[in-house]
């Protein structure tokens, strides 16, 4: 049913003959609580700014699972209203250096626009690496550092915490001890059947993340990174747990902040969120996402 508040927050916003027409709707709702909505078409023109670089970037040391194999995507912002996928970027130079002084230059795929790749970054805990990436005369740069990861000691499948939904149906649950003395910051994704939760098109779009503020050094005996995701019988899970730095964990705090704003006198404004990523030739031009250097725990198992 119509309510009569959202018709008089639209009367503000309307021409003198359709506030008419609205207080004729709002009285027949008071007397019949029919269905009645009074709307207008208006046209929207969001202006062509110039095309910012957008860097996917997350070097990984999986336990365990050790490779040299690491991607970075870059692609360009666009239109707003746009419905295809951002445009990839050609012809870029990526390469990382260590702290050591080791260069590691990627190549761009011919297969997959916009992906740049090696097989011969090994990452090692404790150690800080740069980003540079050279397109369009343009030298980008960020510098990150390897946080060592926390263990996932076991997954197992529980009913929900209620949090989130109703409480019937499965979450995947995991239990973990933070190590005492030093703050963690942990980033997780979840894959269904191999498919990842969070993704451009998922329905969810909010990174879960945390910060062990409130249980520092302590056990954490269930815990669901996703609990409004109810898993079936049969499908394979796993939870990848990321261990961030601060910063990065800030980012993803206002990014998540802003990924949820619901229109409310409450919600965060919308605004451009700044990453870690410096335009060196421009600096009033900077590029759009956030270079993290990681170690990632991970486990998985199949709900019976």
């Amino acid at each position: 049913m119509q309510k009569p508040m959202r018709i008089l927050m639209q009367i503000q916003q309307l021409e003198v003959p359709d506030v008419m027409r609205c207080l004729r709707a709002l009285a027949l709702v008071a007397l019949f609580g029919g269905i009645a909505a009074c709307e207008r078409v208006v046209s929207v023109t969001v202006p062509a700014n110039t095309p910012r670089l957008v860097v996917e970037a997350r070097l990984e040391r999986v336990r365990d699972a050790v490779t040299g194999v690491q991607r970075i995507r870059l692609s360009t912002t666009d239109s707003y209203f746009n419905s295809t996928a951002p445009p990839p970027v050609r012809g870029a130079t990526v390469r990382v250096t260590d702290d050591s002084g080791r260069v590691v230059v990627f190549t761009e795929s011919l297969t997959d626009a916009g992906v740049y790749a090696t097989n011969f970054l090994v990452i090692n805990v404790r150690r800080a690496y740069t980003l540079r990436i050279t397109y369009a005369g343009q030298e980008y740069v960020s510098t990150e550092s390897t946080m060592s990861g926390v263990s996932i000691d076991s997954i197992f499948f529980a009913p929900g915490n209620g949090f989130r939904g109703p409480a019937d149906g499965l979450r995947a649950t995991i239990a973990l001890q933070d190590p005492p003395g030093v703050r963690n910051f942990y980033l997780w994704d979840q894959f269904v059947n191999g498919v990842r939760l969070v993704s451009p098109d998922s329905e969810s779009y909010s990174r879960v993340v945390a910060s062990d503020e409130f249980n520092e050094g302590e056990y954490v005996p269930e815990f669901q990174p996703y609990d409004g995701r109810v898993v079936t019988s049969g499908q394979l899970v796993q939870i990848r747990q990321v261990s961030i730095s601060p910063q990065a964990y800030r980012f993803y705090t206002a990014l998540s902040e802003q990924s949820l704003n619901d229109g409310s006198p409450f919600g965060v404004p919308a605004s451009s969120l700044r990453g870690n990523i410096a335009n060196l030739t421009s600096p009033a031009n900077v590029a759009l996402g956030y270079f993290i250097v990681a170690e990632v725990t991970q486990a998985e198992r199949r709900v019976p």
